[in-house]
């Protein structure tokens, strides 16, 4: 597998206040912080109907300053502290948010993440800083909960070259940050930011997966097989192949050099001749000998998967090598080459 991304650098978050507005972007809302000059004593904040109306109870506050109350009257608020000078105002607003979604050409083994950033606040927003933050991060004040959820991170390794380089912010309490420095604008509505492209090897799969039974053909699933070129949040995938879009696969969170799998649906040549000779058949045991024949029509390599469980109170397998033994049956995983054609042949008897 060849792999291209650009280089990750560790940021390192500090605990002082810069002045420059930054964002904390979620699955469904973001945090804001603004740069404030507070005068002494106190200060009136006085947000839009946009940003007003969007904002999540219990969130608003500043930083910087030792905050004694807040007075609330007509969508105004009034902070009173102690001390003066620089400081953020941050507050939680449902009107900007992320999803992301990813394109996988396989015949030329391109991989493209995207995020699509929401922005409802009606007008343009600049930030020095986004930080898109990925985690279970439950939010439940201030309407309907919303759970942002991308379990393994936004995988923001790599990034397209016409947009800024992000970098891997590192985990704690149970999150993973991605930092983009000087992102573009992001204009009112829904702007798409690609994040990530790499070079993979993308294996066409065919995959069958279900309880033994005497039948004499069986029916493969089709998807692809790759390898994690970073850490992958889990989210759709527009799958294309032959100039055409093959489907659209719900990709599964993975960490960084693991096995993914997209699956698309059955596959009309998808098919394996099965032969099953019974070698006893009492009413306490049973036994057969099982024939599938494997062939691979195409002119590219296909991994195939096969998988079968068995019910009995006493199961004995006897599997080629290659094959592997699991709680409930087996497992048995080949490429065939163009062209091929393989045999797996296994016994097995229940007893009951």
């Amino acid at each position: 597998m060849k792999t291209k991304s650009w280089t990750v650098l560790l940021a390192v978050l500090g605990l002082g206040f810069a002045a420059a507005q930054q964002a904390f972007v979620y699955n469904g809302f973001a945090e804001i912080h603004e740069p404030v000059r507070l005068p002494a004593a106190s200060w009136t904040w006085f947000p839009d109907a946009e940003l007003s109306g969007s904002l999540v109870d219990g969130t608003v506050r500043l930083l910087g300053v030792e905050e004694t109350r807040r007075v609330w009257r007509g969508g105004a608020v009034t902070f009173f502290y102690e001390g003066a000078g620089a400081a953020q105002l941050a507050y939680l607003t449902r009107n900007l948010g992320y999803s992301l979604y990813y394109e996988l050409d396989a015949d030329r083994g391109r991989f493209v993440g995207w995020s699509k950033v929401e922005n409802r606040l009606g007008r343009p927003l600049a930030f020095e800083r986004l930080t898109f933050v990925a985690g279970e991060v439950p939010l439940r004040s201030g309407g309907a909960p919303v759970m942002a959820k991308s379990a393994r991170g936004l995988a923001m390794e790599a990034v397209a070259e016409a947009a800024p380089m992000p970098s891997y912010g590192g985990s704690g309490g149970g999150v993973y940050r991605y930092v983009l420095d000087n992102p573009p604008t992001l204009e009112a509505g829904v702007n798409e930011l690609p994040f990530l492209k790499a070079d993979l090897d993308p294996v066409y799969t065919w995959r069958y997966q279900g309880s033994f039974a005497p039948i004499e053909r069986i029916a493969f699933t089709r998807g692809y097989t790759f390898t994690a070129p970073a850490a992958l949040a889990g989210g759709l995938v527009n799958v294309r192949a032959d100039g055409i879009l093959l489907g659209q696969a719900f990709m599964q969170d993975a960490a960084k050099g693991s096995r993914v799998q997209v699956w698309l649906g059955a596959d009309p040549e998808g098919r394996a001749e099965r032969r099953v000779e019974v070698l006893k058949d009492e009413r306490k045991e049973k036994a057969y000998r099982v024939r599938t024949t494997l062939r691979n029509p195409r002119s590219q390599p296909v991994r195939v998967e096969l998988a079968e469980g068995f019910s009995a109170r006493e199961l004995v397998l006897k599997l080629p090598p290659g094959a592997e033994r699991t709680p409930q049956g087996y497992r048995y995983v080949v490429t065939l080459k163009p062209g091929e054609v393989r045999e797996f042949v296994y016994t097995v008897t229940l007893r009951y």
